[in-house]
């Protein structure tokens, strides 16, 4: 029985080593027709890629405008000739101004080989000109050039932001994101109820709500309209919404339909601290009593200071101890006045028109000034009055048909509002990407680059090949 299991034991044994040793043989080293087998194809795709990278152009770059750059050098640069560059930009000229290119403005251009000579022509080139536009310019096949601009497809989108006031609502609106232009917008709309000097406290929590365009290429978006806007002080609700009434222009309404628009602005300034009050005080440079005609808001060297009510300039230059100094007409009785700029708002001068809320000058020290600050007057009749005290003409209130349209633009714009905002809350969808053998992974990305020769892309300028890979796709399958 022992010498019959041990017969067994040593049968089992010589099987395993002769097992062993044949399947060690097999594959301890490659024929000599699996090695060429494999070199071959090998040296084939080498002298295939060494054939694209020899092949000429055409070739094509975005490059991002940076200071100094000017259209003419960026073409030098690529090696345009300079005759050709000429006839480019003047072809372009037509549609668009080349010293309008500004810092961080992108082009995009193809350009090829000459023929005959070192240099290289301009096959077609594109600029951002703007949000709105793109301008592009395309070289015929007789070597005339053809610019063209076209208006590009925004998406129109809507924007609700809303915060608390900890600083002053410019800055706390832009730190939550909203839009500088229709954060003074709202300034504009509320500074006729609300004094920005005294009403704002901490804890004064605002919102608004307005509607954008946006360029899904870029990113970057332009903001349209301030629909809505509202602020909470110490409980009381100011809430405005804008509405064109039939035949009229587009203004802002309370929730009532009482219009928002007075005659004169509370508040010329934003973010300002009223320094000196109206009436007689100590001079603070002259040191004596002497009648205050007017008020003072402390603010930073070059705050914006706008138009108190719509009015023609009577005057808009340096004057005695004011320094630079503007004056408007509102109607046949009432002026205001402002003093002590540090310069004047492009376009303004006497015999201007301006609109409330457009910015006439910036805060400055001219003249006889202790500090940056905008001196502020009102004059009716011919007398300086207190502006903090001046009485606001009576709201024209919405009626009659004219009202349940306002009712109905407000309903509007609050579904709106409320579908942005049911938008924001719904929690996202996540793609759950399944767990996968990490070995079939690299077996199907073996295959798929046989197959697709399109996931090797090679650049023609350096002569450098960078295989790519959908390994995300090969994940999801």
């Amino acid at each position: 029985m022992r010498q019959s299991s041990a017969k067994l034991i040593a049968i089992f044994i010589c099987l395993v080593l002769a097992y062993g040793l044949a399947f060690y043989m097999a594959f301890r080293t490659p024929s000599a027709e699996g090695e060429e087998a494999v070199a071959e194809p090998i040296a084939q795709t080498q002298q295939t890629d060494e054939d694209i990278v020899a092949d000429d152009g055409p070739y094509d770059e975005t490059l991002t405008i940076t200071a100094g750059d000017t259209l003419a050098s960026i073409l030098n640069r690529f090696g345009i000739p300079k005759a050709q560059a000429h006839e480019a930009i003047t072809a372009l000229s037509k549609v668009f101004n080349p010293k309008d290119l500004k810092t961080d403005q992108e082009v995009y251009i193809i350009y090829d080989s000459q023929l005959e000579g070192e240099g290289y022509d301009l096959k077609f080139l594109r600029i951002r000109a703007d949000l709105d536009h793109d301008v592009e310019l395309v070289r015929s096949g007789g070597g005339v050039f053809q610019a063209t601009k076209y208006k590009k497809e925004l998406k129109h989108e809507y924007a609700s932001i809303e915060g608390s006031i900890k600083i002053s609502l410019y800055a706390d609106g832009l730190k939550a994101g909203a839009s500088p232009k229709m954060l003074n917008d709202m300034i504009k709309v509320f500074s006729h109820d609300v004094n920005f000097q005294f009403d704002i406290q901490p804890g004064t929590t605002f919102s608004l709500f307005y509607d954008t365009y946006k360029d899904e290429e870029s990113g970057l978006e332009r903001p349209g309209e301030l629909l809505s806007a509202k602020l909470v002080i110490d409980g009381k609700v100011h809430e405005v919404y804008r509405y064109q009434p039939p035949g009229g222009v587009p203004s802002y309404y309370t929730a009532l339909g009482e219009a928002v628009r007075k005659m004169l602005m509370k508040t010329p300034v934003d973010g300002a601290r009223l320094s000196s009050g109206f009436g007689n005080r100590k001079h603070p440079i002259l040191g004596f009593t002497k009648m205050h005609k007017g008020v003072d808001f402390a603010a930073p060297k070059g705050t914006p200071i706008m138009a108190a009510g719509d009015g023609v300039i009577e005057r808009c230059s340096p004057y005695s101890s004011y320094g630079n100094y503007v004056c408007i007409r509102h109607n046949g009785n009432t002026k205001t006045a402002y003093a002590h700029l540090s310069r004047f708002a492009k376009g303004m001068k006497s015999g201007t028109k301006v609109r409330q809320g457009q910015i006439i000058g910036y805060v400055g020290a001219t003249g006889r000034a202790s500090g940056p600050h905008l001196h502020f007057e009102v004059i009716q009749n011919g007398k300086h009055v207190n502006p903090t005290k001046v009485t606001q003409l009576a709201s024209n209130k919405l009626s009659g048909t004219t009202l349940a349209s306002f009712h109905a633009n407000k309903a509007r714009i609050e579904s709106i509002r409320r579908e942005k905002a049911k938008a924001i809350d719904e929690p996202q969808k996540v793609e759950i990407i399944k767990a996968v053998d990490p070995l079939s992974v690299l077996l199907k990305a073996q295959r798929m680059a046989e197959k697709q020769k399109s996931a090797s892309v090679i650049s023609k300028r350096n002569g450098q090949t960078s295989n790519l890979t959908p390994v995300y796709n090969l994940l999801k399958e």
